[in-house]
């Protein structure tokens, strides 16, 4: 008996409701705007994945961890500095020897492709600073 009520009220209850009857101050995104929005997300998903497979062979935990090393060295602090025909950028170190070790090696190849600041003629060089040492 209790199954067929629920079952009746089941049914009641309708597959799709308007959006505007839920949350009558949301809207819907424009396609546009979605697309935008959907493109930033793949180009920045695609990025840390081409970041965390050049870690291959620099860090020994990084079939586990690579994108966790990468979302770290996305979040450090740093400078930028200009300089004649090159922009440097210089990350703190990260949470773990180790892991500084294995950024500093992306550094290197990210340093070795000769990348420009966009309408520049900079060339951008990246380098990890050394952990300080404790006192």
């Amino acid at each position: 008996m209790q199954l067929d009520d629920a079952d009746t009220a089941a049914a009641a209850i309708p597959a799709r409701v308007p959006l505007g009857t839920l949350s009558p101050d949301m809207a819907r995104l424009d396609a546009e705007i979605k697309q935008i929005t959907h493109a930033i997300r793949m180009a920045a998903y695609n990025a840390e994945t081409a970041l965390a497979r050049a870690l291959d062979g620099h860090y020994a935990r990084a079939s586990d961890e690579a994108y966790a090393l990468i979302r770290e060295a996305l979040t450090i602090s740093g400078d930028i500095r200009p300089g004649p025909g090159e922009l440097l950028i210089r990350l703190d170190p990260l949470t773990a020897p180790r892991r500084t070790q294995a950024l500093a090696a992306l550094c290197d190849q990210l340093t070795a492709a000769r990348a420009r600041y966009p309408g520049t003629d900079l060339v951008l060089r990246y380098k990890v600073k050394s952990h300080p040492n404790p006192a």
